[in-house]
């Protein structure tokens, strides 16, 4: 066997519905944080390190399901799965995958460790269209992506879908407060359903009803074009969860806008296989 062979990790770096994605130097594609295993180290050991010396963040690997399937007992804590694949002069990498929610974006990585020259943070497999990325990595990064990931140790079917909305929830704020229009229209289904007092008021015709994601980008680019100071403040969030993947958000929010009085709102999402089939706004 002439062909080198190492284990390995790679760390996608979750934050508020992102994942973080590095420009190798060496192997100029665009990859997760990782590295090789050391002596000694248990994967979920190395994943740590690797996310720490090459980010300076320290992450929450929690336990992940797909699917409503259970997490075999032993099953390190954020794995996201295993697969193989080729290093360049590395040889082979027998690569056990992982993902770990962070509390911030502010990546810098430890002294001597300079493994890439940029980084971006990704809402969604769109995202990656313009980034020379392999296809593994295209298909682990959809998988942290997912809302549904990220169940808490020993938490049973209820809590974790709870986890999960309360996550959507804040992922449908950060990206509608950082205008992010790509990362919102991907927490919805391609034909989901949107009512709005403001949208009635401003186009009649529509009786305040919008569907499908060609009419929510319309609609939510012109809000923004319009209205660039608008800000949503995030008040309470109840959910009522059915299953993993499914359930119902009750968002409460104070909209600012500048020049104009604060609004009270609460916004109304139904969710079906971890994305948002139907919302509609109420106003105070």
């Amino acid at each position: 066997m002439s062909e080198r062979r190492a284990f390995s990790v790679s760390v996608f770096a979750r934050h508020a519905g992102r994942v973080l994605l590095i420009r190798h130097r060496r192997l100029g594609t665009w990859l997760p944080v990782g590295g090789e295993i050391e002596a000694g180290e248990t994967p979920l050991e190395a994943a740590q390190r690797e996310l720490m010396e090459e980010t300076g963040l320290r992450g929450d690997f929690a336990a992940v399901t797909r699917a409503g399937l259970a997490v075999v007992d032993g099953t390190p804590r954020g794995l996201l799965g295993y697969e193989e694949h080729a290093a360049g002069g590395k040889g082979l990498h027998l690569n056990f995958a992982f993902v770990a929610d962070v509390a911030a974006t502010d990546v810098r990585s430890q002294e001597g460790h300079d493994e890439f020259s940029d980084h971006r943070w990704v809402a969604s497999t769109r995202g990656l269209d313009d980034l020379e990325a392999p296809l593994n990595v295209r298909e682990l990064a959809a998988l942290a992506l997912a809302p549904r990931l990220g169940r808490q140790e020993g938490a049973g079917d209820e809590s974790f879908g709870v986890a999960a909305l309360t996550e959507l929830a804040r992922a449908w704020l950060a990206a509608f407060n950082e205008r992010d229009l790509e990362r919102l229209l991907a927490l919805y289904s391609d034909d989901a359903i949107h009512h709005s007092p403001k949208l009635k008021a401003r186009r009649p015709e529509t009786e305040g009803f919008v569907r499908g994601k060609p009419a929510l980008r319309e609609w939510w680019a012109d809000s923004f074009a319009r209205l660039p100071g608008l800000h949503y403040a995030e008040r309470a969030i109840t959910t009522a969860p059915r299953g993993a993947a499914d359930g119902r958000i009750l968002l409460e929010y104070e909209r600012t806008v500048p020049g104009e009085p604060s609004l009270a709102v609460a916004e109304a999402f139904d969710v079906r296989a971890a994305h948002i089939v139907a919302s509609r706004v109420y106003h105070s």
